[in-house]
């Protein structure tokens, strides 16, 4: 017995009312985020040299060459401390900062993180605290010194905070601010030349320094400090905003009434 072919069922895509297939970005219209090793790799290598540069001074520890003028063999046994440690800090923070190590090898990552913080960050900050009453180089420097000091206790507890209670992207957004202000000793040495150049401009004049070498001097230390402060800050958190996913924008609703049968 024939059967008659059964009219084809219209297709739910079809109609007035079927709804819109998501738009599709057009090719090449995605930034691609440049490789991680263009912008870690010299900024490990930067750090390595003035790191190097800035604790050669102090191996072996020797009063007459501290590149700060000591107070008190006191004075000089907690800036040696704080030193080292901090150069702790800055060798295993780099490290930390290195994708390929959190990925391949994560149980190293918590070891070297955990070093970072208790080798690293929080001895040199507490030592920092009687170190910076010791500073001879004026009240603004001491100041953003202090500031820093609280900032590095305050991020890096924070960032260890979030990684016990498991909140990792809160930890990584963190440990970027920690490592960045661990990194405003290399980019105050970075910045300090550029602040030399332009005081000894107004050396000579007789409303700037008049000639006072020791008003020149805590200019280009507080100056040069609070500026990499500043710098790095910034720097941290264009990164942390960088690397966050876009907020996806609601699409458009349609008017009332429109699906109504």
């Amino acid at each position: 017995m024939p059967t008659t072919p059964r009219p084809a069922s219209p297709s739910p895509a079809a109609g007035p009312h079927a709804p819109r297939p998501a738009p599709t970005a057009p090719r090449g219209t995605r930034r691609r985020r440049p490789p991680t090793a263009l912008w870690l790799v010299p900024l490990i290598a930067v750090s390595l040299l003035v790191t190097v540069q800035a604790v050669s001074a102090y191996v072996p520890p020797d009063l007459h060459t501290s590149r700060v003028p000591p107070r008190s063999e006191l004075h000089y046994a907690l800036l040696v401390a704080h030193i080292f440690t901090a150069t702790v800090a800055v060798l295993t923070g780099l490290a930390q900062c290195w994708p390929w190590l959190r990925r391949r090898y994560p149980v190293a990552h918590r070891w070297i993180g955990r070093t970072y913080f208790f080798g690293g960050v929080f001895p040199s900050a507490l030592i920092g605290i009687p170190v910076v009453y010791f500073v001879p180089v004026g009240l603004s420097n001491q100041v953003s010194l202090a500031a820093l000091d609280a900032l590095w206790i305050v991020t890096g507890v924070a960032g260890y905070r979030a990684a016990r209670a498991r909140r990792y992207a809160d930890h990584r957004d963190w440990m970027v601010r920690n490592v960045a202000l661990t990194l405003v000793a290399v980019t105050s040495r970075i910045i300090q030349p550029v602040v030399e150049h332009l005081v000894a401009g107004q050396l000579a004049d007789p409303v700037a320094y008049a000639g006072d070498l020791l008003a020149a001097s805590h200019d280009i230390a507080s100056t040069s400090s609070w500026c990499a402060l500043l710098v790095n800050l910034i720097a941290a958190e264009y990164l942390i905003q960088r690397r966050r996913p876009a907020r996806r924008r609601p699409g458009p609703t349609a008017p009332r009434g429109e699906h109504a049968a």
